[in-house]
């Protein structure tokens, strides 16, 4: 190829990654701001409920049907120090999704960097959801002084933990579909 057709290639490659920001931008730009919003609204939520002990105890133990009066002051900071590792790792999605809407902004969007970004994504959204569930049996377990699997209402499992493990699965779906088909054509770009 000659050097022409090579300057060539790139401006029409430059133009149609212009073109492909200008199309998707708002979207990676409204992910960004919606994962800081959704993480940033979650910490404030935990701040602000656990910051009254006696209002918590009684309102979440009402709610579960679960007896939280012998709850000691060390056991709370535990269950505090527990719900605050929970957000740690839900702000693992959060990063997951910053860098993956980072990788279309940069115009890398049907790439294999891309699919492994959509697919941490994916693991992140999955370990969460597992990390929510255990960390929320061992809350439970450690409010109540026993090992709790059931709620006084029910499964500790709850049906938005099933939907966003549904979600991850799907993300993992797309990003081995994405990145097999990226695959694919980095073969087929070497090939012409």
């Amino acid at each position: 190829m000659s050097h022409a057709m090579t300057h060539g290639h790139r401006l029409l490659e430059a133009a149609g990654r212009s073109d492909l920001r200008a199309r998707i931008g708002w979207i990676c730009h409204g992910l960004r701001i919606a994962a800081v919003v959704w993480i940033g609204w979650i910490l404030v939520v935990i701040l602000i409920v656990w910051s009254d002990k006696a209002t918590m105890l009684e309102t979440t133990g009402r709610a579960l049907g679960l007896d939280f009066s012998g709850v000691t002051a060390t056991r709370y900071a535990f269950g505090f120090a527990i719900a605050l590792l929970d957000w740690v790792i839900a702000a693992s999605v959060a990063f997951c999704i910053w860098r993956l809407a980072g990788t279309y902004l940069a115009g890398r969007v049907f790439t294999v960097d891309a699919a492994l970004w959509l697919r941490r994504t994916a693991m992140a959204g999955i370990a969460a959801v597992a990390a929510d569930v255990v960390l929320r049996v061992v809350t439970l377990s450690l409010f109540t002084g026993q090992l709790t699997l059931f709620m006084g209402r029910g499964l500790f499992i709850m049906p938005l933990d099933l939907l966003h493990l549904i979600i991850a699965l799907f993300f993992l779906a797309l990003a081995h579909i994405f990145k097999a088909a990226a695959e694919m054509a980095e073969d087929h770009a070497q090939i012409v």
